[in-house]
């Protein structure tokens, strides 16, 4: 049996309480979801897409380097948008947070996000920075 290790931070929003921000098995990181909320004031953060989607970005890498990890070692990521005329907005801050080679991803438009967030995103990513697995993201 696979050991499952819990990580936690306080530099993100903490998860619901049936939810993990993120479980270390097998030298992958499986994050839970993330949305543009502050881990400051568990609000929403203020602004628009690009704002929010930044805040996303910075809540999953604070996660992340919590495991051991970055942003730079993910290799699948899912953006869900309930608008997707706010893709270009929300790419031009995504594109920022990743160098080459960047995760695979799938964009998906949704009814209704997570606590009124117009974004969201989960990912995955490995513990070591050559240990590259394809894996879903939840």
């Amino acid at each position: 049996m696979p050991t499952r290790t819990v990580v936690k931070t306080d530099r993100a929003p903490p998860p619901l309480p049936f939810y993990s921000q993120a479980i270390i098995c097998n030298g992958m990181v499986y994050c839970s979801g993330s949305i543009g909320m502050s881990p400051d004031t568990k609000a929403l953060v203020e602004g628009g897409i690009a704002d929010r989607t930044t805040q996303c970005l910075n809540n999953l890498s604070a996660v992340l380097e919590e495991a051991g990890s970055s942003l730079q070692n993910c290799v699948k990521v899912n953006v869900y948008l309930t608008d997707m005329t706010n893709f270009a907005a929300m790419n031009k801050v995504y594109e920022s947070f990743f160098k080459e080679p960047k995760p695979s991803s799938k964009h998906l438009a949704v009814q209704v996000g997570s606590w009124g967030s117009s974004t969201g995103f989960a990912s995955g990513a490995g513990t070591h920075p050559f240990r590259r697995r394809f894996l879903i993201a939840i």
